[in-house]
């Protein structure tokens, strides 16, 4: 019988957020400190346990560690001695708080991986990873053969806590304990799994374990002790000698190198020694076929190779042109969004290199602004090489000019190749996967035009100052491909052209876009007149010389956005423009901030200058909250519904189905079992309150869940006839129960109207498609059943506390509702609009008692303009009547994909987002 093995995962809560506090003029000074003061404390804290306990580091992917232990005893004991650790010596962060870690524990027989025997694979790894998905910080998670091997031995000031059955993606529904080690007790799981099992994970060869030992490190030390610090004390390497650490990702760091006899400054990338000590001889081999292919690469906008190691030497690396400039991520981190010209430009130029790249077979796989530089050349460097005199003619002599430079070719891949690329070794994933494309996401055999999106991510991020999907809830695959590019919301124009051809850049599907990257080129073009990209570059190196404004928005490493989703909830005028100007005109400014105070009329003029930043500010943040927040959740769940609505075996099912059997039956039929797995399956990505299928009558004919949770006994709707319900039917109320004779199904989604629980009095929607059938081809199609699932309006997240910043989010249906009663006639419903369906304050109030109405005021603006802005209303569930409020509302939309054709139609829910603020008084 097979060893078992205890695998461990464990990270820091809010790493991301963590490195955006971090104090630092750039994304790599904030990663830099961000590992100086919070990772390697927490790593030293790891290694302090581990080898008295007899466990290994696996793998790490940034602050993640996949770990294994031949003991379950001393697996929970190593994780209680962490937590308490950090607990007794805490990591403190730039705010002042403390850092937290969440632990997760399963036990099972390990799978070795076949690429590579240091590594772990399996479903084993793959339960303690999704269970580490639901735990919070201070937390330590364990399955339930962890719990019953701890609890029969009866380990001291242990003990355990059921959170009940949680669904693991690829596993199932499982029970969750909690390992608790304190005087806490149990702390809450997170609602929702946020996983990392998307993070790219760098393997640790085996070192110490069960006896092991190596010639390249000490004996007796952990595992992971000298690989986690190995590169830090490289000083030569080759012919160069080694100064600044100019960057690090997961496969290797990247140095700033001088020539030891001629004294030349280059850029030099080190593979991180693991990937040597693992004697992964693939990733080697892959890495000189790529420094061979780009070696003859030699371009302007192109980072030149120079040198490298040999195959058969104990370090490699690679030599590139030094590139004294700005990386466009800190540029933009600077200057803010670029003016359209200097985009433009900066754009039009790295599509010119890709041409180039794309013309030699190749594809770079990694566009994004960090790997953009921008730099000074003078006229005579650029002119000295005869093949490029024909693209400098009428300039002067001597003149500089703003060159882009496209960086990180050493990784790029050859397109004919199927291998994975080197940087799926990467560990900053968020950063790369906020430009890659859609198919990047599910294959690595993509062509030029992947980079041609990344390059119109690129193009969004200069002039939005972000990346295009930065604040979007989902994830930033299902972003790429399921949301609708945000507009730019600048100070400047961007032409309609020009938003036309970034949408055609950022197409979802390859063949939408353009074919080349010459094309792009040829595109931008007319709009990079007048740019200033040596003044963009003179500006950043000397910005007290130039005039330039320090800044803070949202690059590809995830640094926060200094845009409208990010500032306080104040709408007071900016005022950071009082710093650098001088003691003398800060004094003046303070008196003329105080005659304001003191008048009447500048008392007014604040309120003004308050009101016209809520009016610039809202709209956004409610089309955003409308497009990628609601429309995009009510876009998701139909995409589920439809999808499983067009599988085959479920028509078979609906065909041969036999009521008296599904009676006796019950939760063993066939429709039961299909039905339950299906909402089962998609729990995590669609909160639903029930799934239910009715056949072309409006009869019930399967649901889940199938037994009322209060009385244990089956829903009284199984089985019923839901005919009159307008989910079926489509219109737009229920009808009376003794009227459906002439109704038909729906023939298309629907949204149906918002309705109270009469299980939980709370407020409800249905969303329900058609199922269809295959007749032969002479036939029409009909539907022979609908799908549907109900949703409580509270599923429908908007947004973290955090990213609200103080600003209040309320849905409100506009569509006609019938759910007051006619005071006058208590058999007759009320036709009314404006329902509010979400408010900060509802949980303060019964449905059942209370139907909150929006403003009139409000209401008469919505029916006037689909979106708009209101000032001076009131909020009928304020907790001060008398209080006013500005907002903005923007109409919620979602898509519809049609199974067959293809074919995307944007449809109105009815639905509005309304986001407000206090209006400021005086």
């Amino acid at each position: 019988m097979a060893e078992l093995k205890t695998f461990l995962f464990t990270d820091i809560c809010r790493s991301v957020d963590l490195k955006n506090e971090m104090v630092g003029r750039s994304v790599t000074e904030r990663d830099m400190a961000f590992i100086e003061s919070i990772l390697t404390p927490h790593r030293g804290r790891i290694e302090a346990h581990l080898e008295e306990q007899g466990g290994r580091v696996v793998s790490t992917a940034g602050d993640g560690h996949f770990l294994v232990f031949g003991s379950t005893i001393q697996a929970a004991q190593w994780a209680v001695d962490v937590q308490r650790d950090h607990r007794e010596n805490p990591i403190v962060t730039p705010d002042g708080g403390q850092v937290e870690v969440r632990i997760s524990v399963h036990v099972g027989v390990p799978q070795a991986d076949p690429a590579d025997e240091s590594n772990f694979v399996g479903k084993s790894v793959d339960y303690a990873s999704r269970l580490n998905d639901y735990a919070t910080g201070e937390q330590i998670l364990v399955s339930r053969s962890v719990m019953a091997i701890l609890d029969d031995i009866g380990l001291e000031d242990i003990s355990f806590h059921l959170h009940g059955r949680r669904h693991l993606k690829g596993i199932g529904r499982v029970e969750v304990h909690e390992l608790i080690y304190d005087d806490h007790g149990p702390r809450a799981l997170r609602q929702l799994p946020a996983s990392h099992s998307d993070r790219e994970w760098t393997v640790i060869p085996t070192v110490g374990f069960e006896g092991g030992g190596s010639d390249t490190h000490p004996r007796g030390a952990p595992a992971s002790e000298t690989l986690l610090t190995a590169s830090h004390g490289l000083k030569h390497i080759g012919n160069y000698e080694l100064e600044e650490m100019l960057g690090s990702g997961g496969m290797g760091d990247v140095y700033k190198g001088r020539h030891s006899q001629f004294d030349r400054v280059r850029a030099i990338k080190v593979i991180k020694p693991q990937f040597v000590a693992a004697g992964n001889q693939d990733v080697i081999r892959r890495f000189y076929q790529e420094i061979k292919a780009i070696g003859a690469l030699e371009h302007k906008n192109i980072a030149a190779a120079i040198d490298s190691s040999a195959p058969t030497d104990r370090m490699h690396y690679l030599v590139m042109e030094y590139i004294d400039g700005v990386a466009l991520n800190d540029l933009v981190e600077q200057h803010g969004p670029l003016p359209v010209a200097d985009a433009c430009e900066i754009i039009r130029q790295a599509a010119r290199g890709l041409q180039f790249i794309h013309r030699h077979g190749m594809v770079h796989r990694d566009i994004k602004p960090s790997n953009l530089m921008l730099t000074l050349v003078d006229h005579e460097d650029i002119a000295t090489d005869a093949s490029l005199l024909g693209e400098t003619e009428g300039h002067e002599q001597g003149k500089l000019h703003g060159v882009v430079k496209i960086l990180d070719l050493g990784l790029a891949l050859l397109s004919e190749e199927k291998h994975d690329r080197l940087t799926l070794y990467d560990n900053k994933a968020m950063g790369t996967g906020m430009y890659m494309s859609p198919e990047q996401w599910k294959t690595t055999s993509v062509d030029i035009r992947a980079d041609i999106y990344s390059l119109g991510c690129t193009l969004y991020h200069l002039l939005a100052g972000h990346p295009p999907f930065a604040e979007s809830d989902l994830r930033p695959e299902k972003a790429h491909e399921k949301s609708r590019i945000p507009p730019i919301r600048t100070k400047q124009p961007i032409p309609r052209k020009l938003w036309d051809i970034l949408r055609m850049m950022l197409a979802k599907r390859p063949e939408d876009r353009y074919a080349t990257p010459a094309e792009v080129a040829a595109e931008l073009t007319p709009y990079v007149e007048g740019n200033g990209l040596v003044g963009l570059v003179q500006g950043y190196l000397d910005p007290e010389k130039n005039g330039s404004t320090v800044r803070h928005t949202k690059t590809d490493s995830g640094a926060r956005v200094d845009t409208w989703l990010s500032r306080g909830s104040s709408l007071y005028p900016d005022r950071r423009w009082l710093l650098g100007t001088g003691l003398p005109l800060l004094v003046a400014a303070l008196g003329v901030v105080f005659l304001l105070w003191s008048s009447k009329r500048s008392h007014q003029a604040i309120i003004n200058e308050s009101l016209q930043q809520a009016k610039n500010t809202l709209p956004t943040f409610a089309e955003h909250v409308a497009q990628e927040d609601i429309g995009g959740q009510l876009t998701e769940r139909f995409r589920i519904l439809q999808a499983a609505a067009a599988e085959p075996e479920l028509l078979a099912m609906i065909e041969r189905f036999d009521p008296e059997l599904a009676r006796q039956q019950l939760a063993k039929h066939e429709l039961q079992s299909w039905i339950r797995e299906h909402r089962r399956d998609n729990i995590d990505d669609a909160e639903s309150g029930s799934w239910f299928l009715d056949d072309r009558t409006g009869k019930q004919i399967a649901r889940h869940p199938l037994i009322d949770a209060k009385t244990n006994a089956i829903v009284d709707s199984f089985l019923q006839s839901y005919a009159y319900r307008n989910y079926f039917h489509g219109e737009k109320r229920d009808r009376p129960r003794d009227q459906v004779t002439d109704l038909l199904p729906i023939t298309e989604p629907n949204l149906s109207a918002v309705y109270i629980s009469s299980t939980t009095n709370k407020l409800k929607v249905a969303l329900s498609v058609p199922v269809w059938n295959q007749p032969e081809e002479s036939q029409e199609p009909t539907v022979v059943a609908v799908l549907a699932m109900s949703v409580g309006l509270e599923a429908f997240e908007v947004l973290s506390p955090k990213k609200k910043q103080g600003k209040d989010i309320i849905i409100a249906d506009l569509r006609d509702d019938y759910l007051e009663q006619d005071p006058t006639n208590p058999e007759k419903k009320i036709e009314r609009k404006g329902m509010v369906l979400q408010h900060p304050l509802r949980g303060h109030w019964k449905e059942e008692n209370l139907k909150p109405r929006l403003a009139v005021e409000v209401l008469q603006a919505m029916e006037q303009n689909p979106s708009g802005f209101v000032s001076d209303y009131h909020d009928p569930l304020s907790h001060d009547p008398q209080a006013k409020f500005w907002g903005a509302y923007e109409p919620v939309e979602y898509e519809i994909v049609d199974p067959q054709t293809g074919k995307r139609t944007i449809v109105s829910s009815g639905w509005v987002v309304l986001t407000q603020v206090r209006a400021i008084d005086y």
